[in-house]
């Protein structure tokens, strides 16, 4: 059994040139992707969002400063309105509400900035 896995193993074709740089630029952008996720992850800890509503009742809801992705700013205001409807009412209840869904904010942004990088 172990001598047959060998002979396979042995009759295996080398990895040709393209698919070494097929790996190769795939680690390069799991290893750019992964700073910036770095990067972004800080940012986002730091950020600070005021929610608040219009004269027609709508939420608002403006950040103290950006997290450097206008996509992920844009979903971290919605997910602090959804806390907030979902009846988080004071700020240590949204900040746990909003923490609570930020991993699955970083796996999305992750995703998308591997897309954008391929």
């Amino acid at each position: 059994m172990i001598l047959g896995a060998l002979l396979l193993a042995a009759v295996q074709p080398a990895a040709t040139p393209v698919e070494n740089e097929a790996a190769v630029n795939e680690a390069a952008v799991n290893e750019t992707v992964e700073n910036e996720i770095v990067v972004i992850g800080r940012r986002l800890n730091s950020i600070s969002a005021m929610v608040g509503k219009d004269q027609k009742g709508r939420f608002t809801c403006s950040l103290d400063k950006s997290s450097g992705n206008i996509n992920l700013d844009k979903r971290l205001c919605k997910t602090t309105v959804r806390c907030i409807r979902d009846g988080a009412v004071d700020d240590s209840a949204i900040k746990s509400c909003v923490d609570a869904e930020k991993p699955k904010l970083m796996a999305k942004l992750r995703r998308e900035l591997q897309r954008s990088q391929r």
